[in-house]
């Protein structure tokens, strides 16, 4: 079960948080009572997220490196 604490309490208390999260607890941090970010032990985290990830990018929009190679050629740069 997470732990819910205010953005101001989670800068005040990381290093006491970082302990809390090697026992496998959650901790969701909230910014004017609604959720800003979860943060979960590495352990929780699934081993095929990446792959998950990857599938889910839009292929219809170009990549980083397509969209910098593109800039370089208008730029005139090799």
């Amino acid at each position: 079960m997470p732990s819910y604490i205010s953005a101001k309490e989670f800068r005040q208390r990381f290093s006491e948080l970082v302990e809390d999260l090697k026992k496998e607890r959650e901790i969701v941090v909230l910014k004017r009572s609604k959720p800003l970010f979860k943060i979960v032990p590495f352990e929780k985290i699934p081993s095929d997220l990446l792959d998950r990830s990857a599938d889910m990018s839009d292929h219809s929009q170009p990549d980083l490196q397509e969209i910098s190679r593109i800039v370089h050629e208008l730029r005139g740069v090799k």
